[in-house]
């Protein structure tokens, strides 16, 4: 690190210790005025002395950092090991620090306040048993590239010998696994010079954490430090404004974003396939919209068949060349796939034959902000360009290009009726079904579309498919996450996290009745809060989902295991814990007449619940008639069926 040099023994920029009660406040005063000054770097400083300002122990650098960094909430379920730390977040200026009530749930909690704004939630863990228990937790945050902080509250470096039982030797070596950075803070030097040194470092790897968060493809961080190195007073104001090294700058970009200017420009019937994970950006829509719109290009989105299945889509209002969700089963889209001659993937996660189905064996190219994602799709042939970056920025500059070079717009090479094919299936139900399903997605998306700054959080399966085959029914401007992680119990914590980290959404989590039993701990958390969201608990009596797929694979039979508990109403759970709640059965597929009467009930339902200052839950009951989830789930993977084309992929 270098410093400025300075003439008096403290730099003005920092303030008298004299006049300094409180070694947290002044170093956010330190920080806020680095800021304002351009993060320019202070001269060293030693150890604390009359003329100096107090030493700060990690546990106040972490707070001080965090807030810096953009942190503002923060969700603990303590242990012994990190009360140092929660006590400064706790009197961190601009962070709310609230118990998340469970392991699990503080990190999914933390996960939903950084959905929409990457980095804005973090979680304070208890290692050992904290981080084990929370492991699933840190999973799905990686697996729904949620860019969060976890901090583990480990043992006392001197304890580390003994471990376990208090501990476990390689902890955050093995769960960091699952988020794709760790680090671990070493035991305080005893020399002065060790001591300034590894406090720089201890900064530098905070602040790398964090940056790690909010820069895309975004994942969370994790971070371990020890009880000592918490408690103990030790790091130099100054030391925190020690940045993380600079990423060096290539070039590699530019020659790939070339390569697929010209795929672009020679392509005569182009199709872009995008995956969900790139609407989260905002840019990405008018961008797409753009540059479909002067190649001509059909636009399709990724649909998941199984598992969850509801996630943020396009709209043709958003994108005019959208034909909907890929449809393997419509013969159109098919054809689309076999008359393409350039295929170009955005933001690709899961497009391989098990989920979309045997790609064409035309020219392919891919934008993605993770190049190993698409890598492991084994699409992609050596010649063909790869541009690694924010899908909405490279897109933006693709039509930029082609606008500056004077070429016109080309009109739609693929049919008008293309849009109409997404929900074609060779598995149908009834009129009626069909009917009262639509029925019961238009009430949840009149409640959403009363909202401002609607979100919809999902941890259904049949539940999802359900309200995803009526997605045109839903607001324009509805932000959805689903959970690719398929963490069954996640998404009552993670639409708790949300509410609370963005006050100004207003929160739906749509809940299957397996979710809700694996998850309910957290609307304790939900309750303190006065997080407000409305929990929709489908109850459909059993797994129907599993059964399903069972029947499918092994033959049709009995299995209670896949039952729900019998007699257990959700509502009345929910209501015993505060939370107010009401239960709404609707016979689809029944009497016509009775299953608008209770769609009618359910409308007012949730209207009534949606007025509650904090959270509250409605559970519909449903049949569990296969019948009624008729043509919801996939029991096989597309790859079984044939190529898009006669050569099917190179």
């Amino acid at each position: 690190m270098t410093h400025m040099p300075s003439g008096s023994a403290q730099d003005p920029r920092l303030p008298d210790s004299t006049h300094a009660t409180d070694p947290l406040a002044l170093a956010r005063r330190v920080l806020a005025g680095h800021t304002r000054a351009a993060r320019t770097p202070l001269p060293p400083a030693a150890d604390a002395g009359p003329e100096q300002p107090p030493l700060l122990t990690g546990a106040e650098a972490v707070a001080a950092l965090l807030a810096d960094g953009g942190v503002r909430n923060v969700f603990v379920y303590a242990g012994t090991s990190e009360l140092a730390i929660c006590d400064a977040l706790d009197r961190s200026e601009g962070i709310h620090l609230a118990n998340g009530r469970g392991d699990k749930e503080s990190a999914f909690m933390a996960a939903g306040a950084s959905l929409m704004t990457p980095g804005r939630g973090a979680a304070v863990l208890h290692g050992a048993r904290g981080l084990t228990n929370a492991a699933g937790a840190v999973a799905d945050a990686r697996r729904n590239e949620s860019g969060t902080l976890f901090l583990v509250g480990l043992p006392s470096s001197g304890s580390a010998r003994f471990l376990p039982p208090h501990g476990e030797h390689g902890l955050l070596d093995g769960i960091g696994r699952f988020a794709d950075w760790s680090w671990e803070a070493s035991a305080v030097p005893e020399q002065p010079g060790e001591r300034r040194a590894a406090a720089e470092r201890f900064v530098e790897r905070l602040r790398a954490a964090l940056a790690f968060c909010t820069a895309p493809p975004y994942r969370p961080a994790v971070l371990g430090i020890p009880q000592d190195v918490a408690e103990k007073r030790w790091i130099p104001l100054d030391a925190l404004l020690t940045a993380p090294p600079a990423v060096p700058a290539t070039d590699l970009r530019q020659s790939a974003l070339d390569a697929l200017l010209g795929e672009l420009r020679q392509a005569g019937r182009p199709l872009f396939l995008v995956d969900d994970y790139a609407l989260h950006d905002p840019r990405l829509r008018p961008a797409l919209d753009r540059l479909s719109a002067l190649t001509g290009a059909a636009v399709a989105q990724l649909r998941y068949r199984r598992g969850p299945m509801l996630f943020e889509r396009l709209r043709d209002e958003e994108v005019t060349n959208f034909v909907g969700w890929l449809n393997p089963f419509s013969p159109v889209h098919r054809a689309l796939l076999a008359e393409c001659d350039l295929l170009v993937t955005v933001e690709d996660r899961n497009i391989y034959e098990r989920v979309v189905g045997p790609l064409p064996g035309c020219r392919r190219a891919a934008v993605n902000t993770d190049p190993s994602k698409v890598l492991k799709n084994e699409y992609l042939r050596d010649d063909e360009p790869l541009v690694v970056g924010e899908p909405a920025l490279i897109l933006t500059e693709l039509a930029d290009r082609m606008s500056a070079s004077g070429e016109p717009a080309r009109e739609p090479w693929f049919p008008a009726g293309a849009r109409a094919e997404q929900l074609v299936s060779p598995e149908r139900a009834t009129a009626a079904v069909e009917e009262g399903r639509r029925a019961v997605a238009r009430a949840l998306a009149a409640t959403l579309a009363a909202w401002d700054r609607p979100a919809l959080v999902d941890d259904s399966q049949m539940f999802g498919g359900l309200l995803s085959e009526h997605y045109d029914d839903f607001p324009a401007g509805l932000r959805v996450f689903g959970d690719h992680g398929a963490f069954v119990g996640g998404g009552l914590a993670y639409a708790t996290g949300l509410a609370v980290g963005e006050p100004d959404a207003r929160v739906m989590c749509t809940l299957g009745d397996q979710a809700f039993t694996n998850s309910f701990q957290g609307l304790v958390a939900a309750v303190q809060e006065q997080a407000r969201v409305l929990f929709v608990v489908c109850n459909n009596g059993e797994s129907v989902s599993l059964n399903k797929q069972a029947a499918a694979s092994y033959g049709a039979t009995d299995r209670a295991y896949l039952a729900n508990v019998s007699h257990l109403a959700y509502h009345q759970v929910a209501d015993a814990l505060g939370v107010p709640s009401q239960q709404v059965v609707v016979p689809v597929g029944g009497d016509p007449a009775t299953v608008q009467a209770a769609v009618s009930q359910l409308a007012t339902v949730l209207e009534k619940s949606a007025a509650e200052e904090g959270p509250s839950l409605v559970e519909i009951v449903l049949p569990s008639d296969p019948e009624v989830w008729k043509g919801i789930w996939l029991t096989q993977g597309f790859e079984e069926m044939p190529p898009a084309n006669p050569e099917g992929p190179a």
